[in-house]
């Protein structure tokens, strides 16, 4: 039928084999009857035989394909909890039993989103991987490589701590130092005497700590008050060098450590170890 439909529009418009807009209206808004059930048949049994002719073929493209899909493996699905009751589901023991326990029982994809998270151990096991695909090697041999690696980067770990380590000591010693400077009389007066040399008040007026406090307060407040203001400065400044994209002492020392790492391991992605290094501990 669309055969002569499409005969009849070409004679019409008069160019033979030329499609346009009235040959495409013709086709589609010219009525033919219906097809009888014989034809329907015919035509179903047609298709339904170029359809078995297509599937047999032993050379068919999609036939081959079809067999391969079905020759191979596919895994399981997993336990899930059920949604068609109502309330709150519980899990069932398929499902508890199915929860992993270690970070290696992981497929890569909830993996690789929990590493973007900062996570330290699930970016020693994406790097883990990584090195089983470089290295084409079994997991428990990308295990000693890993080892090797954590060993690496914690080399001179004492010279880049050392920093740190001097910030905490000098914050606990002036943070408590501070509070008998002010308030503990014996102290207050030998310091005065070394390093203030201020007129000492009666001793009636030095009597509980928080008169002691009130004369002390004469000297400590400058020293204080500086020191909160510098640290202040100094605070407002990194936050700055935040802003303008600069790296401070600490992210200064992840690059500089990541780099030396990568140039010991060349053959490795150099973002995983820049993440494996940016979220390592300096002190275990």
């Amino acid at each position: 039928m669309i055969s002569i439909r499409s005969a009849i529009s070409r004679r019409i418009i008069g160019g033979r084999g030329t499609p346009n807009i009235a040959a495409a209206f013709l086709q589609a808004n010219i009525p033919f009857p219906s097809l009888t059930s014989s034809d329907k048949t015919t035509t179903n049994n047609n298709m339904s035989s170029a359809s078995i002719r297509h599937l047999s073929s032993p050379v068919s493209p999609a036939y081959k394909r079809h067999i391969l899909k079905n020759s191979q493996s596919t895994k399981g699905e997993k336990p899930a909890i059920t949604t068609h009751g109502s309330g709150i589901q519980l899990p069932s023991r398929d499902v508890a039993r199915d929860m992993g326990m270690a970070f290696s029982e992981m497929e890569n994809e909830p993996l690789l989103v929990i590493a973007e998270m900062g996570n330290h151990k699930a970016r020693t096991e994406v790097l883990r991987r990584h090195i089983m695909a470089v290295e084409s090697i079994r997991y428990n041999e990308a295990g000693k490589i890993m080892d090797e690696i954590a060993a690496k980067n914690r080399e001179n770990m004492t010279i880049y701590v050392l920093p740190y380590v001097l910030g905490i000591v000098c914050a606990g010693v002036l943070g408590v130092g501070a509070i008998p400077m002010v308030f503990e009389i014996d102290l207050a007066l030998w310091f005065n005497h070394h390093y203030v040399t201020m007129e000492i008040p009666p001793p009636s007026d030095l009597d509980t700590p928080l008169e002691t406090g009130a004369w002390t307060w004469n000297w400590m407040e400058p020293i204080i008050g500086t020191a909160s203001f510098t640290l202040l400065a100094l605070q407002f400044g990194r936050q700055q060098m935040l802003n303008l994209g600069l790296k401070p002492y600490t992210q200064t020392i992840i690059s500089r450590r990541s780099k030396i790492l990568y140039k010991a391991y060349p053959q490795y992605d150099e973002t995983m170890i820049h993440r494996f290094v940016e979220s390592d501990p300096m002190i275990n």
